[in-house]
């Protein structure tokens, strides 16, 4: 355990700014217009499973997530491979298939540019109907031709990059060649779906199936469900193709009947019923993003599916489009023109903002009438994480709020393109990236989390990010090696960027911030950026930092959440932990506080509140204690409608004698504590010397302690709060420990 002797001395010297500091954790910002404590939801829903989700990626030959057991799914549309693999003179089904070659051939890719490992090597199987003849290259081979069957081998050659593509070079037009699937060899436990095995002999239960049969009802690629599977919110923004689709009638949407379902942004996207059946397998929540052209009978029968057809214990994020704000996409300028048009604003920016807000809300009520209700719902907006009065307006206008339960937003962090392309070495970038005065570094990320978060509590949402993660990119690029780019890998497959992402997300944690939804699921590194927590699906955890990051993390606030419940249940028995610490965050913070509240005095077991639940009394307390070997630490806000004089904090504090101290807003404090009045009360932060307590501090050292708030209010009856419950109860023991 570290201690941090000179902490007296130290808020002594900063005790200016730590009054801001504390001031600032305490109040909440007060956007305008802003709703009332009235107006504002009394049920949130809970989150707490959720800690950690992801965003999928584009379906694409070059996805190095490889989704699918059907390599086929992910291949370019024959018709988007003219000129340079298919012939103008091709005639294609409704689905795709070539029908009619026409003197020509029809061919496409079905794996680019993957790292070596992304797929194993070996033997696959490539199924398909009709008759005719497939060319196989790159590096893929036939190994063996039968009817409606061909063995290939796909192996990375010396550049250790897999390519892979087939030409149909023959095929008969009344019984052309069609339905092709590309399968690796084996299949999977049933009970296990996402280990890859070869044979029955390696299913504990004996429930061996293999690819070549089941690949209809297996669907996912086994090393995806083993990525995919530590994530429980997965938001199908790119996997569904909607971010550039100007789709808008549902009878135009991708089918399972589909040749592939990859391609160019306005054709590409996995259907609806893929994903449902991929949230299902993870029983992860899924996050639906509609198009933003989408029609409300679009809207309407998406919702009916998902109603239809999701896991009853799942949940569903409904969010309309994707950064609306953000001019780099088509939906900026629909969004801006569609705001004009319905004379929203005569700005034309407020105007988009106000479409935005408009068409969620319409978007979440279509969604809550096909659900019967919202309970299953969290209806999410969209906002700008370095702009918390967008995030503002699209809440209040029209009071939208009322149909929100999430505020989202991304905080990426990265740093000024020009000091980036004048890095050398990685020690420049992280430099760059740490930097505390970077308005875009680690740092600014953090405190935009800290602001939101002010944001979405004043109007009782939740704040979630749909994205977030490092942004190192430089657009103006256009090749892989072209520099900063090679630079830019390599910061990413430092260990240090583990560091910063494992900082970052405990940072995010701590400003009260639910689901991170990270950026992204598997993926190359290229010049449009390095966005992946892996490079490739198969890759080794200890060669992908950020991918081991977001484990370290998972399992640190599970750990927490366990020992959470363990203490809940087992207070009334044993005695209550005080934490160690060293910070002057963690000692100050209130983030796992006990409530002291009149309408609610609970036995001691249910007293502790470990989350942010605002106050709703005019008289009501929350208090922590922290201890480090020199100081015992007490913070407590009370929230008093009037602070009159009269007014104190007493606590009793009984080691191996009673202690006595008294506290007022209206008196100066003694020694390094304070006792400041605030917008909504008064707040003591305590640091007692254990000298003062004849007390040599070590872990397992108990104590006992009782709290009493006065509060005198003129023509009224003085009220008292007292922490344990009931004035006769025995003082509990507190014991301290090493944890925290």
């Amino acid at each position: 355990m570290r201690v941090f002797k000179g902490l007296p001395l130290f808020i002594s010297l900063i005790s200016a700014i730590s009054i801001g500091v504390l001031l600032y954790l305490i109040s909440q910002p007060k956007p305008v217009p802003t709703p009332t404590k009235s107006e504002l939801k009394t049920i949130q829903k809970n989150h707490s499973a959720e800690i950690l989700g992801i965003n999928t990626n584009e379906v694409r030959e070059d996805t190095s997530s490889i989704p699918f057991v059907d390599l086929f799914k992910a291949s370019i549309p024959f018709a988007q491979t003219f000129p340079w693999l298919s012939k103008e003179s091709v005639e294609y089904d409704k689905n795709g298939w070539p029908k009619k070659l026409n003197g020509g051939v029809a061919g496409t890719k079905f794996l680019n540019r993957l790292p070596a490992g992304t797929v194993p090597d070996g033997f696959y199987t490539v199924l398909y109907e009709g008759q005719g003849k497939i060319h196989y290259g790159n590096d893929a081979a036939i190994v063996v031709r039968r009817p409606g069957k061909d063995i290939i081998e796909i192996k990375a050659g010396k550049d250790k990059i897999l390519n892979a593509s087939l030409v149909i070079q023959k095929t008969d037009p009344q019984n052309y060649i069609r339905n092709i699937h590309i399968l690796m060899s084996g299949g999977i436990c049933s009970s296990v779906p996402y280990r890859h095995v070869q044979t029955n002999k390696e299913c504990a239960k004996k429930d061996y199936l293999s690819f070549e049969q089941h690949y209809k009802t297996i669907l996912f690629n086994p090393y995806y469900l083993d990525f995919m599977r530590h994530f429980k919110v997965v938001r199908f923004m790119n996997m569904s193709g909607m971010t550039r689709k100007p789709i808008e009638n549902w009878s135009a949407r991708n089918t399972l009947e589909k040749a592939s379902w990859g391609g160019k942004p306005r054709t590409r996207g996995a259907p609806l019923e893929i994903m449902v059946a991929l949230a299902n397998r993870l029983e992860a929540n899924p996050w639906f993003s509609m198009p933003y052209r989408a029609s409300d009978d679009y809207i309407k029968q998406f919702a009916a599916y998902v109603n239809k057809h999701l896991n009853p214990n799942l949940k569903v994020y409904v969010e309309y489009s994707n950064e609306t704000w953000n001019p780099i996409f088509v939906h900026y300028e629909y969004a801006m023109k569609m705001g004009l048009k319905q004379n929203l604003d005569q700005d034309e920016n407020i105007a988009r903002q106000k479409y935005y807000s408009k068409r969620s809300v319409e978007t979440f009520k279509i969604w809550e009438r096909e659900f019967k209700g919202n309970q299953r719902l969290i209806r999410t907006l969209g906002g700008w994480s370095s702009n918390p009065r967008l995030s503002s307006l699209l809440l209040s206008y029209n009071d939208a709020y009322k149909f929100t339960d999430a505020l989202a937003v991304a905080p990426y962090f990265t740093t000024d393109l020009e000091d980036l392309r004048k890095a050398k070495t990685t020690d420049d970038v992280f430099d760059l990236l740490n930097n505390t005065y970077s308005k875009r570094g680690v740092e600014a990320s953090i405190q935009q989390m800290r602001v939101q978060q002010k944001v979405a509590e004043a109007f009782g949402v939740d704040l979630v990010a749909y994205e977030g993660g490092q942004h190192l990119v430089d657009w103006d690029t256009r090749t892989v090696d072209q520099d900063p780019n090679p630079l830019l890998y390599a910061t990413n497959r430092d260990p240090r960027m583990g560091e910063l992402y494992l900082n970052y997300l405990r940072e995010w944690d701590k400003a009260g911030g639910k689901v991170f939804v990270l950026f992204s699921a598997p993926r190359i590194y290229s010049w449009y950026g390095s966005w992946g927590l892996k490079e490739y699906v198969t890759q080794a955890r200890d060669k992908a930092p950020k991918f081991d990051a977001a484990l370290t993390y998972l399992k640190e606030i599970q750990q927490t959440r366990d020992h959470s419940k363990r203490q809940r249940t087992t207070i009334k028995n044993q005695s209550i932990p005080i934490l160690a610490t060293n910070t002057l965050e963690d000692i100050w913070s209130l983030e796992t506080y006990w409530l002291i509240n009149p309408s609610a005095q609970k036995s001691v077991a249910e007293d502790l509140i470990e989350s942010d639940t605002a106050l709703k009394e005019d008289l009501s307390a929350k208090w922590q204690a922290h201890w480090d070997q020199t100081n015992f630490y007490l913070t407590l806000a009370v929230q008093d409608d009037k602070v009159q004089k009269g007014d104190n904090i007493r606590f009793n504090i009984t080691t191996d004698k009673l202690y006595q101290f008294e506290y007022s807003p209206h008196k100066p404090a003694e020694g390094y504590s304070l006792c400041l009045q605030t917008e909504k009360g008064y707040l003591l932060t305590a640091s007692i010397p254990w000298k003062q307590l004849n007390v040599n501090p070590k872990v397992h050292t108990k104590l006992r302690l009782r709290l009493h708030i006065n509060d005198v209010d003129k023509g009224a009856k003085t009220q008292l709060l007292i922490w344990p419950t009931g004035t006769n109860q025995q003082d509990p023991v507190m014991e301290l420990s090493a944890e925290g």
